[in-house]
């Protein structure tokens, strides 16, 4: 700035100065983000997720077609599809509580869902499993649980609709994808054990019941997440005790 005598310019004390840090920090944030989206990890991550939506929307066309050919290499994308479906119906649970205004919400409408859906998915693998180590079944695990993962997939697309249904307000065509969203799972469970070829003579409980038995406790754990969740709605919108079952 010029002073009016035309002596030399004076700087105004109140003038903002600039910080000469602020380069170097902006620099330096810049040059950590590109370290870490270069790191090894992020990197696989990345490729991982990448393989997994080509997976997924393959999969989602034809389902039963795709885990006829799925190898034992698909594992790690079943075990993202059951750890996807077991959020995802957390999170319709979520959406209920939250919708409706009942608290407490991460408890009764997030943690209990998750643990229960997680709960039901992994004792239904785990079933499939005493299945057919029961029937003498010469398998690879890898495989089977490949195959149970690729056709849960259209359970993850229907719940991604339901939770969108339940926002906009379409109450009962939400449930309805919710409702046929679990019945994958056992459509998955007993799909996947005819993948085998089971023996009548393989173990001392008949092939029947034992099929009936991995059904009824899978079908036990999904009827207690639905009715837990109910009941610790209704009991924290009253004033109860969330846990009542």
């Amino acid at each position: 700035m010029t002073n009016p005598e035309g002596r030399a310019p004076f700087t105004d004390p109140g003038a903002q100065q600039p910080d000469p840090g602020a380069a170097p920090r902006q620099n330096s944030v810049s040059d950590q983000w590109n370290t870490l989206l270069k790191d090894e990890r992020v990197q696989q991550a990345r490729q991982v997720s990448k393989q997994y939506f080509g997976f997924f929307l393959g999969t989602l066309a034809s389902p039963y077609r795709t885990m006829k050919a799925v190898g034992a290499e698909q594992a790690l994308h079943a075990v993202i599809t059951m750890a996807l479906t077991a959020l995802l119906s957390a999170f319709y649970f979520l959406a209920w509580f939250i919708k409706w205004d009942i608290s407490p919400v991460f408890a009764s409408g997030f943690l209990q869902p998750l643990l229960l859906s997680a709960l039901g998915i992994a004792a239904a693998v785990g079933l499939a499993y005493a299945v057919l180590k029961i029937e003498r079944v010469t398998f690879d695990p890898k495989l089977m649980i490949a195959r149970f993962g690729t056709l849960l997939i259209p359970a993850v697309a229907l719940l991604v609709l339901a939770i969108l249904f339940l926002v906009v307000g379409l109450f009962s065509l939400s449930i309805s994808l919710l409702v046929i969203s679990f019945l994958f799972i056992f459509v998955a469970l007993n799909t996947v054990l005819f993948q085998y070829q089971l023996s009548p003579s393989g173990g001392r409980v008949d092939t029947t019941y034992l099929i009936v038995i991995a059904n009824a406790v899978t079908g036990y754990i999904f009827y207690k997440l639905i009715s837990s969740v109910i009941v610790g709605a209704i009991g924290n919108f009253f004033g109860g005790s969330p846990f009542g079952m």
